[in-house]
Formats: structure tokens, C-alpha cells, sequence
């Protein structure tokens, strides 16, 4: 049998009486009172997530959450008016003028710590299904140090 990826992603649909209950409840609460349309089951860096769609202000709208209900990414569809003109004018020079595009606002979730390791300042950034993001440190102790490099 051959082994699969961990970084692979898979997403099926699945019904609502399938999600967990903390996620089923989390995905309810970000739709408030608009009507949820379809449910999936996403698995990939060897975690287990679960999607909910409905349809806001400018289409559909998919929050992602882990199996206890926190929050990872809500991604929604919106007009290229709202999209800002750096982006827009980026994306134009990659796929040209003519090119039929349709844009997505992605809002993720990260956890940002701060701590001291061997009297060195630290700082790792994590998802909220626990996997590092992004880590960074310096030899002089002094977070400016850190925030010069980003």
C-alpha cells in the first residue's frame, strides 16, 4: 500500500449530522443567520477540518474550522472594486488585461507567542491547529531586532 502525503489535501462533502459538534457550532455561529448550503470534510498536514458555505453580501462565503471549533480561515467572495488597486495592478502583470478574474478575501488566523529561550527574544507564529507558521529569534534580546527583518 503506498504511504500519502501528509501535506496532500482532501476535501469531501459531507452532511451536516457528519461534523463534530464544536465544529458544526462555530461553522453556525460566522454564518449567523444566513442558511448554510453545503459541508466538507478537508484533511491535510495531518489535521482534520471541517467547511461551511452560505451566500453574504457579495457570494459565497466558506469558514474553515478545526474539529473542536476553532477558527483557521474564512474566505469570501468580493467585487474587484473592494480588492485594493496594489493588488489588482500585481495580478494584472502576472495574467495580462484580458484575463477573467474573480477575487477572494482571505482572512486567516494565526497565534502569535513571545518568549525568552537562553536569554534570546523569540517569537513563533502558529495555526490553530498547532503547527508553526512562522518562527524567528536574534542574539540580541531585543524584539526591534526581529521586526526590522520582517
Amino acid at each position: 500500500m503506498a504511504k500519502t502525503d501528509p501535506t496532500d489535501e482532501q476535501e469531501r462533502k459531507v452532511k451536516e449530522t457528519e461534523v463534530p459538534k464544536a465544529a458544526l457550532e462555530a461553522i453556525k455561529k460566522l454564518a449567523d443567520k444566513a442558511s448554510i448550503t453545503e459541508f466538507a470534510e478537508e484533511t491535510g498536514n495531518g489535521h482534520k477540518f471541517y467547511e461551511g458555505s452560505w451566500t453574504g453580501p457579495s457570494g459565497r462565503v466558506d469558514g474553515l474550522v478545526t474539529e473542536s471549533g476553532d477558527l483557521v480561515e474564512i474566505e469570501e467572495t468580493v467585487p474587484a472594486g473592494s480588492v485594493p488597486a496594489a493588488v489588482r495592478t500585481e495580478l494584472e502583470k502576472h495574467v495580462g488585461k484580458d484575463a477573467k478574474v474573480s477575487y477572494e478575501k482571505k482572512t486567516m488566523v494565526l497565534y502569535e507567542t513571545h518568549f525568552k529561550n537562553a536569554d534570546k527574544a523569540r517569537e513563533m507564529v502558529f495555526t490553530p491547529d498547532g503547527r508553526t507558521f512562522h518562527e524567528q529569534g536574534d542574539k540580541t534580546g531585543s524584539r526591534e531586532a526581529d521586526d526590522d527583518k520582517d
